[in-house]
C-alpha cells in the first residue's frame, strides 16, 4: 500500500467525510449513521481507483446503496422479530427431570475410564478433531478413531441404561415390583 494511496485516500476523506456524513445524517435513524458512514468510506478505500475526480457523487451514490442494504438488514431483523415472537414459548423443563437427566449424564461419564473421559472431552468439549486428540494423547490417529468409537458406544449405552433408571416410571415401577 503507497504512501501517495493512503495520502490521496486522506485528502477524499477530510474533504467529503462532513457532507457523506449530513447526506447519511438526513436519511437513517440515528444508531445507524456511523455504520452507514464508515461502510462508505470503506467501500471508497477498497475501490479507491474506480472514484472519478468529481468524488462527491460517487461517495453519495456508495452512501445510498450503504443506506439501502442496512434498511433492508434492518426489515429482515424486524421480521425475524415479529416471527420469534410469534413462536409459542417452549415448555420450561421439569426441575426433577432436568436433575434426573444431569445425574445420569454424570453417571455415565463416571463409567468411562479416565482415556476413555479424556479422550471424549478433547473431541466434544474441546473441538478437537480426532487426529488433533491423537497428537495430544501420543496415539496414532487409528488408534484414538478406534478408542473413541468404543468410548461413545459405551457412554450411549451407560447412558440409556442410567436414563432408563432415572426415568419416573422406571423408578415407580421398580418400588411395586415383588422383586
Amino acid at each position: 500500500m503507497s504512501d501517495d494511496r493512503k495520502t490521496a485516500f486522506s485528502a477524499l476523506f477530510r474533504h467529503h467525510h462532513v457532507a457523506v456524513r449530513r447526506y447519511v445524517t438526513r436519511r437513517a435513524w440515528p444508531d445507524a449513521v456511523e455504520d452507514v458512514v464508515a461502510q462508505t468510506f470503506l467501500i471508497a478505500w477498497r475501490r479507491f481507483e474506480e472514484i472519478p475526480a468529481d468524488a462527491l457523487p460517487w461517495l453519495l451514490t456508495t452512501a445510498r446503496n450503504c443506506l439501502a442494504n442496512h434498511r433492508r438488514s434492518a426489515a429482515r431483523g424486524a421480521a425475524l422479530l415479529e416471527r420469534l415472537r410469534a413462536e409459542p414459548a417452549p415448555a420450561a423443563p421439569d426441575d426433577h427431570v432436568r436433575s434426573a437427566q444431569r445425574e445420569a449424564l454424570v453417571r455415565a461419564f463416571a463409567a468411562l475410564g479416565d482415556a476413555e473421559r479424556e479422550l471424549v472431552m478433547l473431541t466434544h468439549w474441546d473441538g478437537l478433531t480426532p487426529r488433533a486428540a491423537a497428537r495430544v494423547l501420543g496415539l496414532n490417529a487409528a488408534q484414538t478413531r478406534t478408542r473413541l468409537y468404543r468410548a461413545r458406544r459405551t457412554l450411549r449405552r451407560e447412558l440409556a441404561g442410567a436414563l432408563d433408571r432415572s426415568t419416573p416410571a422406571a423408578t415407580a415401577r421398580s418400588a411395586h415390583d415383588p422383586a
